[in-house]
C-alpha cells in the first residue's frame, strides 16, 4: 500500500482510484476532522460518485459525520457520497445525522462481520 496522504496518532487517510475516494483508518475527531474534509474535497473533483471507506475506522465523533452529510449535500445532482463501514454503531450515528433523509445523496454499506 502506497503511504498515506494523511497520518497523525490517531487517522491515516489514503487516497483509492478505483473507486475514486478515500480509505481511513483509526480514529475521526476534533483534531483531524479538517483533514478528512480537506481530502474530500480534493476528490470532489473526479466525475464518478465518491467513496468513503470506513472499514477500518473504529470512532468518529458527531461533528465528523455531519460534514460527511454536508459533503453529500454539496455533490452536484447525481452524484452520491458511498460510504463503506462495518461498525453498527457508525451506520447508527450517521443515521441520527440526517443521512437517510432522500435529499442526501449519501448511500452507506454495511459490512456484517462474525466477530
Amino acid at each position: 500500500m502506497h503511504p498515506p496522504l494523511y497520518a497523525d496518532a490517531l487517522l491515516r487517510i489514503w487516497h483509492t482510484a478505483d473507486p475514486p475516494g478515500l480509505l481511513l483508518a483509526g480514529q475521526v475527531d476534533l483534531t483531524n476532522q479538517t483533514a478528512l474534509v480537506g481530502h474530500l474535497l480534493a476528490v470532489d473533483g473526479a466525475p464518478a460518485d465518491v467513496t468513503l471507506d470506513l472499514t477500518e475506522v473504529t470512532f468518529l465523533n458527531f461533528a465528523s459525520l455531519h460534514a460527511l452529510v454536508a459533503f453529500a449535500e454539496s455533490l452536484e445532482p447525481g452524484r452520491r457520497l458511498v460510504v463503506h463501514t462495518r461498525t453498527p454503531a457508525v451506520a447508527q450515528m450517521l443515521r441520527a445525522c440526517g443521512w437517510d433523509r432522500p435529499e442526501v445523496p449519501l448511500t452507506l454499506l454495511e459490512e456484517i462481520t462474525d466477530d
